[in-house]
């Protein structure tokens, strides 16, 4: 079920086969405009339009939304989703359904509309600095859609995703495949869509794992309260399910006490470390590492009671009892 706006009377309805929409990707400006300020249909959106409301700026941001939607559809869809709105985050069941369904709500979106509420010129020489750049959550609403048009503050079209691709890969490193659509997300290896998230925040720490189960194609249960670094580690758990793609494991750590000096003067993981990255951030020069599942060694890895299970070449360092175990993945030389 998904929640959808109509565009023209500005009111919400619920829908199991949903009719076409568009969809809006924004940073949150709080106050924000929230699902129980519009249930009740008394109270019109343009209540909020007072000058004196604190929620006059999100009320602008919804029915700017609305106006761009038929201006440019016409009537040929006529329904939107934004998240403040269209869930009630009271219902912790309702949101952690939301949040491992919204990949595909936006996957699915007729259109994804870009708001950009930092950024006033219609230039595009600097919309890149636009602090939805920065942000977790875009991530993902960036990739997933068919389409995506880009605004500025005042709704003036800065341009769509295919047209803008080189600044936005440039900015994103995402591959213009990716962008263009010509391979789908999961033609770029683990280590490579870890990368892409390197850097960005998120308001609720455990939102860093959370926000890239759709870039990974994983459900998992919300947690809220468990921590970033465990929320990430469930993710890439989940991820093992599903992959073997080695390139989950060639993170490089951000935090110099997580290596102590071994044999030979070599740094090896202290322990308590383990294989699994702390933070997206760990992955953050991973980007042209590409998966290479082996012939040889095609053996299934899996998380059990005593930590991860698998199947590496040993290969003897020295003569103190030290081995140095190959992960498989390719480099690319560009």
């Amino acid at each position: 079920m998904i929640r959808l706006l109509d565009a023209t009377t500005h009111s919400i309805a619920s829908y199991l086969d949903p009719p076409s929409y568009a969809i809006i990707s924004h940073v949150w400006l709080p106050p924000e405009i929230i699902h129980t300020d519009i249930i009740d249909p008394s109270i019109p959106l343009s209540t909020f339009t007072n000058p004196s409301h604190p929620k006059r700026i999100s009320a602008a941001k919804i029915l700017n939304s609305c106006n761009t939607l038929v201006r440019l559809y016409n009537g040929r869809v006529k329904h939107l989703w934004l998240d403040t709105i269209c869930i009630d985050k009271r219902d912790l069941t309702e949101l952690s359904t939301a949040i491992n369904s919204m990949y595909k709500w936006y996957k699915y979106a007729e259109v994804c509309f870009v708001y950009l509420a930092d950024y006033p010129s219609p230039s595009v020489s600097d919309f890149t600095h636009s602090k939805w750049f920065t942000r977790g959550w875009t991530l993902q609403e960036f990739i997933a859609p068919k389409s995506v048009l880009f605004f500025d503050a005042s709704w003036n079209r800065i341009g769509d995703r295919d047209t803008l691709q080189s600044d936005l890969t440039a900015r994103t490193s995402i591959p213009a495949e990716v962008l263009l659509g010509s391979r789908n997300v999961g033609w770029a290896s683990v280590s490579c869509r870890m990368s892409w998230a390197a850097g960005r925040t998120v308001t609720v720490e455990e939102d860093i794992a959370y926000c890239l189960l759709g870039l990974f194609g994983v459900n998992m249960p919300l947690l809220y309260g468990e921590g970033a670094e465990r929320a990430f580690r469930r993710l890439q758990e989940e991820i093992m399910r599903y992959s073997d793609d080695h390139s989950l494991f060639a993170w490089k750590s951000q935090n110099a006490g997580s290596f102590i000096r071994g044999p030979r003067g070599v740094d090896v993981l202290s322990s308590g470390s383990g294989l699994l990255a702390a933070s997206p951030d760990y992955f953050a020069s991973t980007r042209e590492f590409k998966h290479a599942p082996s012939r040889e060694n095609n053996r299934p890895f899996a998380v059990t009671n005593k930590g991860i299970y698998i199947d590496l070449y040993l290969q003897r360092y020295g003569h103190e009892g030290l081995y140095v175990a190959s992960i498989e993945f390719l480099e690319s030389e560009a």
